[in-house]
């Protein structure tokens, strides 16, 4: 996941059952060359285990050099040829790299990390267009040296002109990881991934596919305790009792990140957070102990230990919110067609020419040396490598004036 599974994240997700998790995607370009990066990115303990660091990239020395770092702080390394996402675009790496064109080099980078690992690779994949052309993928994965591959069993989603099927739209295609591990055999282990919110939709999962394991994302980062399997007549902890437990260990295993903090709490305690008109004094915290208030007063409402008013000025104001992060999407789609447009008048070969364009994230780094210079200097820089990112969050005093 993309800065979803950060340490306090997975430890209560082992808590309640997870028997093995991946750390967030981990940029490889950016691990290899930054240490402040690493120190930030990377974050476990002897409890965290077994655990599999997630890479992204697409050069097979960088992606190398990055692993050798944390090779002997985890259990594998995973490669991302999953990810659908922009960002994933604009890097050429996730399933972006999962073209036949880039065949030779996907597989020169699991072969470079599988001999020169001391731990296994994993990868992970989407499905390619047909079942036949993701069983053949899998077999060369397996034979370039992967140890293991987790399918997500979607299509990629088609950035330009939002057509076909979306990164997450409609039910996971179980039936091609069924196929698929019926006629790859154990020749090498297969994870399924989709369709899974619930224990029993994981327990289905298993039995239907065949597959050596399952996992979730979206369904755990809901219910971080979905694998939990009562015994002696336990019942699972309620979402409220599982967000105080996750602010638990934030303050044990953190610093994490507030955006991380904030966007764990309102993916656990969303209906609770919308039954008490509680979303808008989540996302006002500005720190941990804020965050961990509005849960309790949540957790108050709920067992009537304190009375709920509903308040139909905060209901307005919530509605007023949501038709402007519409209409910032609205925009964000119109402005997006508009440069795809351009890309084709001018004959351009990728049509994401411009979308990509500026899309470079800096590092701390770049940002040093940029802060040396002068600002209409740095500024100019800025402009041609990194347009898409907020130069004033950087290099005005108090930041961002738009936070």
């Amino acid at each position: 996941m993309v800065g979803g599974s950060e340490l306090a994240f997975r430890m209560i997700c082992r808590k309640y059952g997870t028997q093995l998790a991946y750390t967030p995607m981990i940029n490889s370009e950016k691990f290899a060359i930054d240490s402040l990066y690493r120190q930030t990115e990377f974050q476990s303990t002897e409890k965290d285990r077994p655990l599999v660091a997630h890479f992204c990239g697409n050069n097979p020395d960088i992606m190398l050099k990055a692993a050798l770092y944390i090779q002997n702080q985890c259990d594998a390394i995973d490669i991302n040829l999953g990810c659908p996402q922009r960002i994933a675009h604009s890097g050429h790496f996730g399933s972006y790299l999962l073209d036949e064109e880039d065949r030779p080099l996907v597989l020169q980078i699991v072969h470079t990390l599988a001999s020169n690992l001391e731990i296994p690779v994993f990868v992970k994949i989407r499905l390619l267009d047909t079942v036949e052309d993701t069983l053949r993928l899998c077999k060369q994965l397996a034979m370039a040296g992967a140890s293991l591959i987790a399918i997500h069993a979607r299509h990629r989603v088609n950035l330009v002109g939002r057509t076909g099927a979306g990164a997450r739209d409609g039910p996971a295609l179980l039936d091609q990881v069924k196929y698929i591990k019926e006629n790859i055999g154990f020749s090498i282990p297969i994870i399924s991934n989709g369709n899974i919110i619930t224990l029993e939709d994981a327990e289905r999962n298993l039995e239907y596919t065949g597959a050596d394991g399952v996992m979730s994302a979206e369904g755990i980062l809901d219910n971080p305790a979905l694998y939990f399997n009562p015994t002696d007549g336990q019942s699972p902890p309620s979402k409220l009792a599982l967000a105080l437990e996750y602010m638990d260990m934030v303050d044990k295993y953190g610093p994490v990140k507030m955006k991380s903090v904030i966007f764990h709490i309102r993916r656990i305690c969303k209906q609770d957070f919308e039954k008490y008109q509680l979303l808008e004094d989540c996302l006002a915290c500005t720190d941990t102990e804020s965050v961990r208030a509005v849960v309790q007063q949540a957790m108050d409402y709920s067992t009537g230990k304190t009375e709920f008013v509903f308040d139909p000025y905060k209901l307005k104001r919530a509605k007023e919110a949501a038709a402007r992060k519409k209409a910032e999407e609205g925009k964000r789609k119109a402005f997006e067609d508009r440069m795809i447009r351009k890309a084709k008048r001018e004959g351009k070969s990728d049509l994401m020419y411009y979308l990509n364009e500026g899309a470079e994230n800096p590092t701390s780094e770049e940002l040093d040396e940029l802060k040396k210079m002068s600002k209409d200097e740095a500024f100019q820089i800025w402009k041609k490598k990194h347009s898409q990112h907020c130069f004033a969050f950087h290099f005005e005093e108090g930041g961002c004036p738009r936070d």
